[in-house]
């Protein structure tokens, strides 16, 4: 992997039966990099259509370092103040944070390490989210 490349990301999701993402981007003040209402029909990868069984809200950023925490602080700011109280929006039902790392093999061999400052969790848990952590292991 070159320095330019993306080496993984974070993203802030959120569900609900009734979630509508309009009144969420609303709320937030940032437009989604992908959302849908229970029911719309979407595009998967493979080609296929799928009809959707929740609504979904999601913001995501690339990360570009291994600086996950500094990444996760950029994200929750960029929701702004009304992060905090997310999970009152109608139709809310739940939320994550969710950090997607890559790693090479060298890396994992000798042990990967990943710090999340507690400064920059304290946003994600006072929101009412936990955090998923997916670690791949590149082979090339």
């Amino acid at each position: 992997m070159t320095k330019s490349e993306n080496i993984g990301s974070v993203s802030i999701y959120f569900h609900g039966e009734d979630l509508n993402p309009e009144n969420l981007t609303q709320f937030l003040g940032v437009e989604p990099d992908a959302q849908w209402k229970t029911g719309d029909e979407r595009l998967l990868a493979s080609g296929a259509t799928a009809r959707a069984r929740t609504g979904m809200w999601t913001l995501s950023a690339p990360l570009r370092s291994y600086d996950v925490s500094e990444a996760l602080a950029k994200l929750v700011g960029t929701l702004g103040k009304n992060f905090q109280n997310v999970l009152s929006v109608p139709g809310v039902e739940s939320g994550y944070a969710d950090i997607f790392i890559c790693i090479s093999r060298a890396q994992s061999d000798a042990g990967y390490t990943l710090k999340l400052l507690n400064s920059h969790m304290s946003s994600i848990s006072q929101a009412g989210l936990d955090t998923q952590l997916t670690v791949s292991v590149d082979e090339d």
